[in-house]
């Protein structure tokens, strides 16, 4: 359960109606947006009744102290507003309708009164020259606010809500910047000036705003140009019919399992005609499916009508759909005449390469925000040394360059390049209808392989200049999905580093699906697998600190993957059987990835997901009865382990939905 404290200042006193104050009026703004639990801090003296619970507080470093009781009494954010707060319902919505955990505080350029500070990648690093300046509305999430709990700052230095906002740098809390460019906001002393703020906003058109926002600023050049110029009509029409974005991301699905569908079953439908009306009907549902992928976030932003589960479903809904097209590509190319092995090894491999890439690039964004935080403090180690630490600063600067020219034809090369999901959607769509579902898997594939070596490439050049670790983190073991067996494996020992290990355990991965696709004699795919779990699993309990370590997580989810695919080759496991498996496995993982990425997960244990050790090794034993009975053996186990895992899965998300719900009630 959320809960708002109002900090005092005389500004909050003043009058902007007959017997309505400032403070009357940001009190109904929090209320209205869905925080009731309102407690204000009042200065002795102070004689005005408000309609929240008053607590006296003597000075600023009461103020934190009173804070501090009230941050650790329950669960939940903690929202910290100044009481002399003049903003649009809007703006205080932005802050109070994020759901996830993350911690932010407000941000403008229009109150020079206000105290500068500075911005980097979107995160408010500590006090600057300008021209951002904080805007007196700050929220710390409940998972910072367990970090904050035994270092909870006692003296303010004249200041209670720049004390809190100091205390979240201080242990190197990413702290994000809430911005409502165009609504005028400012902390305000007289009357006059509290006026002049409510016209200004007043005098926006709010509908035509929230519509223009609604739209990423920086989409895709497909989304850009295929969807955001027609979108903005279905996200009005939706929030006339009164439709939330939830609904919106289940129709995409729905379009999604259509469109897989069709790809499925068409060539049987083709078997006799050279018309590709099928895929063409198949590619239309995928383009829909995307729009309303689209749109489900627009209205969210055009609403403010935000959740965590949402956004979560939102995430893992995109990955879901194009495996479930991956699947279906491969099933037809299969019904058309191709080779299983060509046409689910094509689908396996792309489903592969895009969960690792997608685990590399959450890391890595994981690596620049701590790496923005940590250098405002100045706490690197070293500067930047060597040839190519010098050329990862160079790249970075060309990339910060690039990306500044907005919509230039390089700022589109650069987006582009990486493969993203609208661009990929349609080089599936446009190749199975021109070239089939086989070659549609195949182009994908090469793509996908040249957007990971460009961004591995660039990335670990940037990393070196970074000097940071991402992955110094209390959390790392969650991230990793260990399991019991890691947290009982020796810890590495010898000269070999963690992300040294972790590459050779990838190396001994690929190794063993190679041998199984050669069809070599069953112990050398088993062996490689064996070796690729060893490696991987001697890292479990060491300290992650490399400034390339970020690549572990990525490179566990190809060891993982790579084992039971080798293990399942060689036991002549089902396709579509190891299809499901690795899926389910990749998207357990991507919830890993929401976690991080968007803040917001509701799966809070992972226990009886056994972990990615126990979950290899399962398969690998599977194989290796199999290999030694027969074939079915490893397929049944591989069902029975896809069927558990998605359970699981499925299970922690309805409690920790059940869960959260509940504590929204409460």
């Amino acid at each position: 359960m959320s809960r708002a404290v109002v900090l005092p200042a005389p500004g909050g006193y003043v009058e902007i109606e007959e017997d309505r104050t400032v403070l009357d009026r940001l009190i109904a703004q929090i209320r209205e947006a869905g925080c009731d639990d309102v407690t204000v801090l009042t200065r002795p003296g102070t004689d005005r009744p408000v309609k929240a619970t008053q607590v006296l507080s003597a000075d600023a470093d009461a103020d934190l102290a009173h804070l501090g009781e009230l941050a650790f009494a329950q669960d939940g954010p903690l929202f910290v507003a100044c009481a002399d707060l003049v903003a649009s319902q809007t703006t205080v919505a932005a802050v109070l309708s994020d759901s996830s955990r993350r911690s932010g505080v407000l941000v403008g350029g229009d109150d020079p009164a206000a105290a500068p500070v500075q911005v980097e990648r979107g995160l408010v690093t500590g006090p600057g020259p300008g021209p951002t300046r904080l805007g007196g509305l700050l929220k710390v999430s409940a998972a910072h606010l367990a970090r904050l709990e035994r270092h909870w700052p006692r003296h303010s230095q004249g200041d209670a809500f720049e004390g809190v906002l100091a205390a979240l740098h201080a242990r190197a809390i990413p702290v994000n910047a809430y911005r409502t460019g165009g609504l005028e906001h400012r902390q305000v002393a007289r009357a006059d000036e509290a006026r002049e703020v409510i016209a200004a906003f007043e005098a926006v058109d709010m509908d035509a705003w929230r519509l223009k926002n609604a739209v990423k600023h920086d989409d895709d050049f497909f989304a850009t140009y295929a969807v955001s110029t027609w979108s903005p009509r279905l996200v009005k029409l939706s929030a006339r019919l009164g439709w939330t974005p939830t609904p919106i991301t289940w129709v995409s699905i729905a379009l999604a399992v259509g469109a897989a569908a069709i790809f499925a079953a068409a060539p049987a439908a083709l078997a006799e005609s050279p018309a590709r009306w099928a895929y063409a009907a198949a590619a239309a549902l995928m383009y829909f499916s995307f729009v309303f992928d689209c749109v489900d976030g627009q209205l969210a932003r055009y609403t403010q009508n935000f959740s965590s589960f949402g956004g979560w479903l939102d995430m893992m809904a995109d990955r879901s759909k194009e495996f479930l097209i991956y699947a279906g590509l491969a099933a037809g190319a299969v019904a058309g005449g191709a080779s299983a092995p060509a046409a689910w090894g094509l689908a396996i491999a792309a489903m592969t390469v895009q969960t690792v890439r997608h685990t590399a690039d959450t890391w890595y964004a994981v690596l620049l925000d701590t790496a923005v935080v940590r250098q405002a403090r100045r706490r690197e180690s070293a500067p930047p040394a060597g040839r190519a630490a010098h050329l990862g600063e160079r790249l970075g600067s060309a990339s910060e360059q690039v990306m500044g020219a907005h919509r230039s034809v390089l700022y589109w090369a650069k987006r582009t390049i990486v493969a993203p999901v609208g661009e990929r959607w349609l080089l599936l769509a446009v190749a199975a209808v021109a070239f089939g579902p086989r070659a549609a898997l195949g182009a994908l594939l090469i793509w996908q392989l040249l957007a990971l070596g460009y961004t591995t490439a660039g990335r670990t050049l940037r990393s070196l200049a970074a000097r940071t670790a991402a992955l110094r983190r209390p959390d790392r073991a969650a991230h990793r999905d260990d399991g019991p067996l890691a947290r009982i494996a020796p810890r590495l020992r010898g000269t070999m580093t963690p992300f040294a290990a972790t590459a050779a355990a990838v190396a001994a991965a690929g190794g063993a699906v190679t041998a199984a696709a050669l069809d070599a004699p069953a112990w050398a795919p088993f062996a490689l697998a064996g070796l690729a779990l060893v490696l991987a699993g001697s890292v479990a309990r060491t300290d992650h600190e490399g400034i390339l370590d970020w690549y572990i997580p990525a490179g566990l989810r190809a060891v993982e993957l790579g084992a039971i695919c080798a293990a399942g080759l060689t036991a002549g496991v089902a396709w579509p059987v190891l299809y499901l498996l690795l899926t389910v496995i990749a998207l357990y993982f991507y919830d890993l990835a929401a976690g991080l990425d968007k803040a917001a997960s509701p799966v809070a244990r992972r226990d009886l997901g056994l972990g990615w050790p126990a979950r290899s090794l399962i398969a690998i034993a599977a194989a290796a009865v199999a290999v030694a009975t027969a074939p079915a053996v490893a397929t049944a186990v591989y069902g029975l382990l896809a069927v558990y895992v998605a359970s699981v899965f499925v299970g922690a998300v309805v409690a920790g939905t059940v869960r959260a719900s509940r504590a929204a009630a409460a």
